[in-house]
């Protein structure tokens, strides 16, 4: 019994051994051909067409022309005379056809993109790159099992992965997690869950690298959710306090320097103008050389009222300048700029800890870049030692399609992610999306 069931298995290695050697010497006989037709086209095509014009007789060649154009016959003598002279100028001919087809198709691709330029301003940069990550993490994902696990398949509808299996996809997943900008710990942790459900899970054998891929993606989905417990849906808040008339909604927002915020303010007041409810921008970034003329060509663009002062006032004050404008004017949206500081600039911590004890926001967000890579996290978590966040909005993915920052600071902080900037038109804000981060990491 033993020995027959050896036999079996010995016959199915040498049964994938001889298979593949076979694809492999029909590989090589594929690429030994393609190369031998290209030397013979190259090098024998323009004699072959010289030689064929010459063999082919006076009256089928006119019959061709005639077939084609259905002007009167006079106008085919001229080619069948020159027969011989239009015989020996053909390769040249076709070559310049060739150039001109070439500088033809040119200008037709240049058309094109003029014609287009027009849509791909509005339209969000991160499609195309997106599509390009997507493509190639999908070549990266062919789960090469172990010979092991191929025998275990021709006789088992239903198996588990081994050790050999598991780590190798593993390897190939943290490298695409680091490269999507996802921090080191919170691969390891990630991948260590992981792990564990892998070798927990049967698998069926006709299907496996599509469930493990499957299994992955309800990982990361779970991940990305884990703070939408807290998710506040700001646009939807804004209209009902203002149906209330519990106004003006007071919205600050924070974070390092040149992460997009006067900008991302600009976008909000933005769609809060789409949406028929009045707004007011404070210039309360004293601080930067033209900040304050940065917000007041913002304010001007959108279409909004701006309260600003000189440099060095206090940014408090001029938040606070804001709100009693907002009160006296009936504007339902104060949105309060403020100076960008780092997370370890202790006094400018606590200037933004005073504005929050002055201004006493109903909503503060905090805006980082998508492409800062784990230490958006760091910055969450020391800015919130000082004051309350309530959402994150995450920028520039127009420069940076993985965004895997999401996935740490979902593993990191309790905050929500609630928009993602696409681009720095004033629509290109975006409701955040994990089915978008999760494509960007490990397509489908």
């Amino acid at each position: 019994m033993f020995e027959g069931l050896k036999n079996k298995i010995s016959g199915v290695i040498r049964g994938f051994i001889k298979k593949e050697e076979a694809e492999i010497d029909e590989k090589k006989e594929e690429v030994k051909e393609d190369a031998e037709s290209k030397n013979e086209t190259t090098a024998e095509e323009p004699k072959n067409s010289i030689e064929n014009k010459k063999n082919e007789p006076n009256n089928t060649e006119t019959e061709e022309y005639s077939d084609i154009d259905n002007s009167p016959k006079e106008n085919h003598k001229s080619v069948t005379d020159d027969e011989t002279q239009a015989a020996e100028t053909g390769p040249k001919v076709s070559e310049n056809k060739k150039q001109e087809q070439k500088k033809q198709e040119q200008k037709e691709r240049d058309n094109g993109i003029n014609k287009k330029e027009d849509k791909e301003i509005s339209e969000p940069k991160t499609k195309t790159e997106h599509e390009e990550v997507k493509s190639k993490n999908q070549q990266n994902y062919n789960i090469n099992l172990s010979i092991k696990t191929k025998i275990k398949k021709v006789f088992l509808s239903k198996i588990k992965l081994n050790d050999s299996d598991i780590n190798q996809f593993l390897d190939e997943l943290k490298i695409s997690l680091l490269q999507s900008d996802v921090s080191y710990n919170t691969m390891e942790r990630f991948t260590e869950d992981l792990d564990k459900k892998l070798r927990d899970n049967e698998f069926e054998s006709k299907e496996i690298s599509r469930q493990i891929i499957e299994q992955v993606r309800l990982a990361l989905n779970d991940v990305l959710n884990k703070n939408m417990g807290s998710y506040i849906d700001l646009f939807g808040t804004i209209s009902n306090r203002v149906a209330k008339n519990e106004v003006p909604v007071k919205i600050l927002f924070i974070g390092p320097n040149g992460t997009g915020k006067t900008t991302t303010i600009a976008k909000i007041a933005n769609e809060l103008k789409k949406r028929s409810i009045t707004s007011i921008l404070s210039a309360s970034d004293t601080f930067r050389a033209a900040a304050i003329e940065q917000t007041e060509y913002h304010a001007n663009k959108v279409g909004v009222p701006v309260i600003k002062s000189k440099y060095g006032a206090d940014p408090a004050s001029v938040a606070f300048d804001a709100i009693n404008y907002a009160n006296a004017h009936n504007i339902k949206v104060v949105l309060i700029d403020s100076a960008g500081r780092q997370e370890t600039n202790k006094n400018l911590i606590n200037e933004i800890s005073k504005m929050a004890r002055v201004t006493k926001p109903d909503i503060t967000l905090f805006v980082g870049e998508s492409i800062s890579g784990h230490v958006i996290s760091e910055q969450i978590n020391e800015f919130s030692k000082f004051i309350k966040i309530n959402g994150i909005i995450l920028t520039k993915l127009d420069c940076d399609a993985k965004g895997g920052n999401a996935i740490s600071i979902a593993y990191d902080t309790d905050t929500p992610i609630l928009f993602m900037g696409t681009g720095e038109s004033y629509d290109a804000l975006v409701n955040f999306s994990p089915k978008f981060i999760i494509d960007s990491v490990l397509p489908a």
